[in-house]
């Protein structure tokens, strides 16, 4: 007689609640494929986790954000690959966002100085970092005119990593005076998350 194949164990140290349901579609899809693959050393798994922090964020879910995060932001640390760091890094930067916004300024100020120690945008000229700022914006308009929902979430999701990256590495970060226009960056979170919150309601 055949015999039942078993179900795949989670990936070693998934979040648990990642693994419950979830009444929002498509943060119950989103939920379940990163349960999935799991993993605190592959850049898109640590993509696909900030994006989730920033759905939960949109829904007004920070607590769930907050543990998705420092989940992520207490066990990743800098192993020389720029790429998974960027990633990583995401993740730290909401968690400074959450900190700082709760009032909680030691958290913040220690997330921001692991992001700027090890920076995914490096302070070069002022123009390139214009430019990089610019980069949110482009992808929230991006976003509010693409007809496919998952492209859409995606480019909301990233310009508000993008903008947040910015937003609270504004004082630490080492730019130029003026480069960074921190209420600027505050208008273009509220949008990205607005487009957000309209695309998960649906």
């Amino acid at each position: 007689m055949a015999t039942k194949k078993k179900a795949a164990a989670p990936p070693v140290d998934v979040p648990s609640f990642l693994l419950e349901d979830d009444g929002n579609k498509t943060v119950a899809r989103t939920t379940a494929a990163l349960a999935k693959k799991w993993s605190l050393t592959r850049k898109e798994s640590l993509f696909d986790a900030a994006r989730l922090g920033w759905f939960f964020v949109a829904l007004g879910r920070e607590r769930e954000a907050l543990e998705l995060v420092e989940h992520v932001s207490e066990r990743v640390s800098f192993t020389g690959d720029p790429e998974v760091w960027s990633a990583a890094s995401q993740s730290l930067v909401l968690a400074a966002r959450l900190a700082r916004l709760r009032g909680d300024e030691a958290r913040r100020a220690s997330l921001v100085a692991r992001v700027v120690a090890h920076p995914s945008i490096t302070a070069t000229s002022r123009e390139a970092l214009a430019k990089s700022i610019a980069e949110a914006n482009k992808d929230i308009r991006s976003a509010e005119v693409e007809s496919a929902a998952k492209w859409a979430l995606e480019g909301f999701a990233r310009g508000c990593a993008r903008a947040a990256y910015f937003r609270e590495t504004a004082a630490e970060g080492g730019y130029e005076p003026g480069t960074v226009d921190v209420t600027a960056l505050d208008g273009t979170l509220e949008e990205g998350l607005s487009g957000l919150r309209a695309y998960l309601a649906r």
